[in-house]
């Protein structure tokens, strides 16, 4: 005879729930996709899937898996702790015996030598390690540079001292020039001395000469006048800016250049005979005048504000 199946034994792998169709069931009563949970969350959506199937292995490890069990249950606004009591527990991690690892010894590498023997060998050895050399080097090189540093500026010392060696050549052109000076004074003192004992005869002369200096001292700067007075003529062109008082210009040319930007003084005159069109920017029109081929031209219906704006061609 078979003997009689227990009800409840055979009823419960059924209704038994797991974590991952609670985790399913969650999401599915709280109509989200699981793609959107995914971005809600910012985790692929695959980690998602393996989650909801208990496929633990296609996670990183446990304790993220009931990291983000707990998130999606954040989410889905669920009690975590029957979903975390059902997933399998994260597997601690031993750190071994803490004795035996610090007291162990190190393993012996092939063909090093043992603690005595390396203790024996000399520093400066056929294995030298490279730092140890390096810093024998710099040692070297800093002992070389002490013993040569204090004797370079020696040199520039003896240099300085051999430069005035030379001193008697400059001496001779000093005495040169002293003689022709000795030589120019008694030549300039040789006229004077036939003047003292003759001095009433002298002044009549004396006054006589005195006109024709005072004739060619005035034609000087007469004749000095005339090349000052020929800058001082006017620029000639086709248009032309004479400023009665302070103003400002701005004359741009038809190439795109600026042909002056800056102020005019009381009586400055500005002209132009190329690089036509002109756009023209005045500053204080009323203080300007302007000519245009010869005639005169007329800022005050270009003026707006006392600035004026045309174009001349």
């Amino acid at each position: 005879m078979s003997e009689p199946v227990n009800e409840r034994d055979v009823s419960s792998p059924q209704t038994e729930a797991s974590p991952p169709l609670t985790l399913r069931q969650a999401r599915e009563r709280s109509g989200l996709h699981l793609a959107a949970l995914a971005a809600m969350l910012k985790v692929p959506v695959k980690r998602l899937e393996a989650l909801e199937a208990g496929r633990y292995d296609e996670l990183p490890d446990m304790t993220f898996a009931r990291a983000l069990a707990q998130s999606v249950c954040r989410v889905l606004k669920v009690d975590p702790a029957p979903i975390l009591a059902n997933l399998p527990a994260s597997s601690e991690v031993r750190l071994g015996d803490i004795d035996r690892s610090l007291n162990a010894p190190m393993p012996a590498r092939h063909g090093a030598l043992p603690k005595a023997a390396a203790v024996a060998t000399p520093l400066v050895g056929r294995r030298l390690s490279w730092p140890m050399a390096f810093a024998l080097l710099v040692l070297v090189v800093a002992v070389v540079l002490w013993f040569l540093l204090p004797a370079a500026p020696s040199a520039p010392t003896a240099r300085v001292v051999s430069t005035p060696v030379p001193a008697a050549a400059i001496s001779e052109p000093v005495t040169a020039e002293g003689d022709a000076l000795g030589a120019g004074a008694q030549a300039g003192a040789e006229p004077v001395e036939p003047a003292v004992p003759d001095a009433g005869r002298i002044e009549p002369p004396a006054a006589a000469p005195m006109v024709p200096p005072t004739a060619s001292a005035a034609s000087t700067p007469a004749a000095s006048a005339e090349p000052a007075a020929s800058p001082a003529a006017e620029p000639e062109g086709l248009f032309r800016l004479r400023a009665r008082e302070t103003a400002w210009v701005q004359i741009t040319g038809a190439s795109g250049r600026v042909l002056v930007q800056r102020s005019l003084q009381p009586g400055e005159v500005v002209a132009f005979s190329s690089d036509f069109p002109l756009a023209v920017v005045v500053g204080r029109a009323d203080e300007v005048e302007a000519t245009l081929r010869g005639q005169p031209f007329a800022l005050a219906p270009h003026a707006r504000n006392n600035v004026a704006r045309f174009e001349v061609r």
